[in-house]
């Protein structure tokens, strides 16, 4: 029998602070990588820039194939076992586990540099392959980094994620990168850049890490003789979702590279950057969505599981409906303002990619859950189904579409991810966005802005129009929710944390909020 929800306030604090902090990073994320990726794609030829992220591509995949998945696993590890020693013992454990892949990776990937280069361009590698030594560096500053964060994901704490993950490495590389241009660097003060907001990114984590971690672990606690049990079940399964989840990603990016010329790759890059800004705002609330599902599974809480999910879901759409309505509709206005004409020719396939990436988000936050729930067979089979998808239709289809082909490969495996566990999620769980205050905003907020944003299209405009019609495409999702009295008690959370910075109740505006709760909904905060 399920238990009852006993921590209801707290798991909706924990997602509410740590969405907070996680927004706060992404939004500096969003506009420093932002303004730097601009920069670059303006500043380098569409070869180069192409070049650039192939090298960007092949790193994060690597980076991934060798973390071997403890990096979640480590933080679903530190959420379900409350006993220091264990937890000491497992962030030692794999600390070591995790220098050793960082240097070895790094290493490797710098050796064979030329041999992968070939790969891509068979007639003149030479420049290629500085780029993949280059990229081996940040592999394993990648490795590292992502272990240090996600110890303090396992204690909730997204700070180190979401503020200097996310906001140290783009504010460093938007600084480096503008200094070596100025010296006319090009693409080779790109990659010095990259490599410089790694190493400054490490170095921030690691000052945080030796500053915070004793808080959060008791001084005099001996470590464990044992490491958590099923620890590398759990990791290796995680790896294997994780790296088929990046060939999901990023699988398309690099077999165009082989079966196209690289202005193909940097047009299609820009068109990518573009799409993932849709996903970015669900990705920070996966990032804590993870921790608070396992901690509410090891309470047998799962009614908080199911009310944070479509919680959690919705707040990621006020940020992503708004992007889709301006990527998605006016794409041509939103490459160009982006950056710049020379790569509008990838509009199409822009609507295509924006499309499929807010039906994905759509789905709610499944990986998280199906991770949080230690649910790893479900997670492992959905994330093999997208990432062959994604192979299977590259290889079939950018050969004879190039552009439009990886754009139709990536959608399809992005739609089919979230599908397929979503349906082991309901069946297991009851676990389902399909509620009422999830899907009346949606549609409405679709309804009217569908209409609104194409008619902009059939109206002179300059392209910079759609930066401010981003914030009506907020406001509409916003009226959406008063208009349908789609108001959760969760989303009173905003009334609390402003409550706390002001120091002073705020009745007004909580009497405002319950005015559009739903009819039958308590009003505990009253």
């Amino acid at each position: 029998m399920e238990a009852p929800p006993r921590s209801g306030p707290s798991a909706i604090d924990s997602l509410g602070k740590g969405t907070v902090i996680l927004v706060i990073g992404t939004f500096l994320l969003l506009l420093l990588n932002f303004i730097s990726r601009v920069a670059v794609a303006r500043h380098l030829s569409l070869v180069e820039y192409g070049d650039f992220n192939l090298g960007l591509s092949l790193a994060g995949l690597l980076s991934l194939v060798a973390l071997l998945g403890l990096h979640q696993a480590v933080a679903r590890s530190i959420a379900e076992n409350p006993d220091p020693a264990v937890r000491l013992k497992l962030i030692r454990w794999t600390a070591v586990v995790t220098v050793v892949a960082s240097i070895a990776s790094s290493v490797a990937v710098y050796l064979s540099a030329g041999l992968i280069a070939s790969l891509f361009n068979r007639a003149a590698p030479g420049e290629l392959t500085v780029v993949f030594q280059m990229f081996s560096v940040t592999i394993g500053l990648t490795l590292l980094c992502t272990f240090l964060a996600s110890i303090f994901q396992g204690f909730e704490d997204t700070f180190p994620y979401g503020v200097l993950n996310q906001g140290v490495q783009p504010a460093a590389f938007l600084v480096f990168v503008f200094v070596l241009f100025y010296f006319h660097l090009e693409l080779q003060g790109a990659l010095i850049a990259w490599v410089i907001s790694n190493v400054v990114t490490f170095g921030t984590l690691l000052v945080y890490t030796v500053l915070r971690l004793p808080k959060h672990l008791p001084a005099k606690v001996a470590p464990s003789a044992h490491l958590p049990a099923g620890l590398w079940v759990l990791s290796l399964s995680l790896w294997g979702v994780t790296t088929l989840m990046f060939v999901t990603g990023f699988a398309d990016t690099l077999i165009l590279g082989v079966f196209r010329p690289e202005q193909d790759v940097g047009i299609y890059s820009a068109i990518m950057t573009l799409a993932r800004l849709i996903m970015i705002a669900a990705g920070a609330v996966t990032y804590i969505f993870l921790p608070v599902t396992a901690r509410l599974a090891g309470e047998k809480n799962f009614e908080m599981i199911r009310t944070t999910y479509v919680t959690a879901g919705r707040w990621v759409l006020i940020v992503t409906v708004p992007m889709f309505l301006v990527f998605g509709l006016l794409p041509t206005d939103s490459i160009t303002a982006v950056f710049g004409s020379s790569f509008a020719s990838g509009a199409t396939a822009l609507v295509i990619v924006t499309t499929a990436a807010l039906v994905s988000v759509s789905f709610g936050p499944v990986n998280a859950a199906l991770a949080g729930l230690a649910m790893t067979r479900p997670l492992l089979f959905a994330t093999a189904v997208s990432a062959v998808s994604n192979v299977v239709l590259s290889f079939l289809l950018i050969p004879p579409y190039g552009l439009l082909g990886a754009a139709i490969a990536w959608s399809v495996a992005r739609v089919a991810y979230p599908a397929a566990g979503m349906l082991a999620l309901h069946a297991t769980h009851g676990v389902t966005p399909l509620r009422r205050n999830f899907v009346l905003p949606l549609g409405v907020s679709l309804a009217i802005g569908i209409p609104l944003f194409l008619a902009v299209g059939f109206v002179h405009h300059p392209h910079w129009v759609v930066y401010p019609l981003y914030f009506v495409g907020v406001l509409i999702f916003v009226g959406a929710i008063l208009v349908t009295r789609s108001v959760e008690e969760g989303d009173l959370f905003i009334v609390r944390m402003a409550e706390q910075l002001l120091r002073r109740p705020l009745p007004k505006l909580r009497n405002f909020l319950e005015r559009f709760l739903p009819p039958d909904t308590p009003r505990t905060l009253a």
